[in-house]
């Protein structure tokens, strides 16, 4: 998540009488039961450099710079294989909430049993052994 100095973080349902259960549901795990709380039960507002300290921003830049961090964080990200992303999000997807040792079960199973068959797994080995960038063929 990137936010500028000027953005504003609120929950205010409760205001309404009524609360978001979606964020009910995640914000536990971003921020901790006890800020997810402190934000679903007043609905204050939540500046962008408090956002940041609690962990709901990565990165807080001024407005000017805030295409330049999109373009950025984006290209470190579709530099890498496609698949490997993908096998990636499901392993920390599938290990929310789960126990320490069950998420690291989860992930393992996922590397083990996915991951090793994709050819840009292997190729990013070659790569790494052979002291160059690997070519992603995203499969």
């Amino acid at each position: 998540m990137i936010a500028t100095p000027k953005a504003k973080f609120a929950q205010p349902e409760i205001k309404l009488g009524v609360f978001p259960p979606l964020a009910a549901a995640v914000l536990p795990y971003i921020l901790g039961p006890k800020q997810a709380l402190e934000l679903v039960l007043t609905g204050e507002t939540m500046s962008a450099e408090r956002a940041r300290e609690l962990g709901l921003v990565n990165w807080l830049v001024p407005e000017t710079e805030l295409q330049q961090k999109i373009s950025e964080v984006s290209a470190k990200v579709t530099a890498q294989s496609a698949p490997v992303l993908t096998m990636a999000k499901k392993a920390i997807m599938g290990s929310l909430g789960l126990p320490l040792r069950d998420g690291v079960r989860n992930s393992m199973k996922v590397f083990l049993n996915e991951l090793a068959e994709l050819e840009d797994s292997q190729e990013g080995l070659r790569a790494l052994v052979e002291k160059r960038a690997p070519k992603w063929k995203n499969r």
